[in-house]
């Protein structure tokens, strides 16, 4: 069965960020590597679709890689903090008009503390 999300309008955009920023901030119990896998996993292709956001879906393989690979926790984090900072740019550059830059805010907010509770442990 296809578990991947397709992302083929701003509501199903909306829904994974929201999704995401949700299972990142905690809402959810721990989030387990396989678990972060199969997130990852809904992101990468749509992402390599578009030029703009093609060097995170890149930067979203490596932390695919790094998880499969059962990396230190602190190189995870590292990595979600680099994601991060890209998801941020391509929030500001979007302005300030609808819905999206304050999700992806949002995301990059929930990458960042993420990160920070892997660098914990």
């Amino acid at each position: 069965m296809d578990n991947k999300v397709h992302i083929n309008s701003l509501a199903d955009t909306t829904a994974l960020l929201e999704s995401t920023t949700s299972k990142l901030m905690g809402s959810e119990i721990s989030i387990t590597p396989s678990a972060g896998i199969e997130l990852l996993d809904q992101w990468i292709v749509p992402l390599s679709e578009n030029q703009n956001t093609q060097s995170i879906s890149r930067q979203l393989q490596k932390l695919k890689a790094q998880l499969q690979e059962s990396a230190v926790a602190s190189v995870v984090a590292d990595q979600m903090q680099l994601i991060a900072g890209e998801v941020s740019e391509i929030g500001a550059d979007m302005g300030a008009e609808g819905e999206m830059p304050s999700l992806l805010t949002g995301l990059s907010a929930a990458l960042l503390l993420g990160g920070c509770q892997l660098d914990e442990r």
